[in-house]
């Protein structure tokens, strides 16, 4: 990939879209546009073309979101405070490349989302907890 991606951080608590900026940006990762929900994120997407979605679970019609932007060949990173495997089945399946929960290590995040944009699937080690 050349130049600097694009990054759509989609999270309804906009405390936690800030820190996920703040912490991808301590690793070199700056361009990032925030959305709280699903119809504002596809609307970015159309506008913006992003590179890779960070999608947290809790927003409304968040599966749905993770087809719609994986429909549009935007690849979705899961970020989720939900550890439990189905959570992970069910984001997979809808066209995640990944899957990483809001516990782990902050530069870990920027881990996920430089594999996911090289074209890496991915599933943390707090989310394959238990995950077969």
């Amino acid at each position: 990939m050349l130049g600097t991606p694009r990054i759509l951080l989609v999270d309804d608590h906009s405390a936690v879209r800030h820190a996920l900026a703040l912490v991808l940006a301590e690793e070199g990762i700056v361009d990032c546009r925030e959305s709280e929900g699903r119809q504002e994120a596809l609307d970015i997407a159309e506008r913006e073309l992003p590179d890779l979605a960070l999608v947290d679970l809790s927003i409304d019609g968040a599966l749905e979101l993770v087809e719609d932007l994986t429909g549009r060949k935007i690849p979705v990173l899961v970020c989720s405070m939900r550890e439990d495997p189905e959570c992970v089945r069910r984001a997979m399946a809808a066209g995640a490349r990944g899957y990483i929960t809001k516990s782990e290590a902050p530069q870990e995040l920027a881990h996920a989302v430089r594999d996911v944009l090289v074209g890496w699937m991915l599933i943390s080690p707090r989310a394959a907890k238990g995950f077969r």
